[in-house]
């Protein structure tokens, strides 16, 4: 019985300090001492309660405030990888146009061209499968483009038009089986022929030399311009790697690496020559 009065007059108390709390805070008495008074007993005898219900508040609020402030944080995030994106595309971007500029560098005042006309060109299409050795340009007749005539980087020789429509040219690659060319040991002048033996490798040069004849590995081949139906003269080829025993036993044959990397092709020089044939 004690207990249930204790109870009752606690509830009393607590719903008098309530309502007198509420009465204060409506009154326009805000200078008057006693209401200033009353306001500190009522609010230190109420904080407890604040305190409590604060605590019980604070995750409501604060999944409210998640919920309320989701789309912002959502809208943020996506212009964030928006920019990302957009920078990380500047910077392909600029390497791109980097490459470009020096792909183009590339063909330009090629020394060993001399005062042969020229057309730059992009490639457009690689070969269409391993058993071709062909690539596109973005050049053809309407550029001054015909078929037979050189092709080449600032490395040498690419190889040479075989197909011309009026902005397209097909350029038979110098590791195709099928080419070959004349070529001419720097600086001893001995002759020989070069040919192809498939994408990403070397040149085979069978020479007039005799088979115990001794060739420096590093030595430069260029076109060696004798047959003026094919190529003219003094064009970069490539360097020897070893020599070997030609077919018959009686020559010396020469495995040359191209120095053109026609594996890697972006930009090329179209030689405006025709042969004398």
């Amino acid at each position: 019985m004690a207990l249930s009065r204790r109870t009752g007059r606690s509830r009393l108390t607590l719903a008098l300090l309530v309502l007198t709390s509420l009465t204060l805070l409506t009154l326009d008495f805000r200078d008057s001492e006693l209401v200033q008074s009353a306001r500190r007993v009522a609010s230190t005898a109420l904080s407890p309660l604040r305190g409590a219900a604060e605590t019980v508040s604070e995750p409501f609020s604060n999944a409210w405030h998640g919920i309320t402030d989701y789309g912002d944080l959502e809208s943020e995030n996506e212009a964030l990888r928006a920019e990302l994106d957009e920078l990380r595309g500047d910077a392909v971007a600029d390497e791109n146009a980097a490459e470009q500029l020096a792909g183009i560098l590339d063909q330009l005042d090629i020394e060993w061209v001399g005062d042969i006309p020229t057309a730059a060109a992009r490639v457009v299409a690689g070969p269409a499968s391993n058993f071709t050795h062909t690539i596109e340009l973005d050049k053809g007749s309407g550029a001054g483009v015909k078929v037979g005539m050189p092709v080449v980087n600032g490395a040498g020789l690419v190889g040479k038009v075989v197909q011309v429509t009026s902005d397209r040219a097909t350029v038979q690659l110098i590791t195709d089986p099928d080419f070959a060319v004349g070529v001419r040991l720097v600086p001893d002048g001995a002759l020989g022929t070069a040919t192809g033996s498939g994408d990403g490798e070397d040149l085979v040069v069978d020479t007039q030399l005799e088979a115990d004849a001794e060739v420096a590995e590093g030595t430069v081949l260029t076109t060696s311009g004798a047959d003026r139906s094919a190529f003219p003269g003094d064009i970069p080829v490539g360097t020897v790697r070893r020599s070997r025993e030609g077919s018959g036993g009686l020559t010396l044959d020469l495995v040359v690496e191209p120095l053109a990397d026609t594996e890697k092709l972006a930009f090329v020089t179209v030689l405006l020559w025709e042969s004398a044939g």
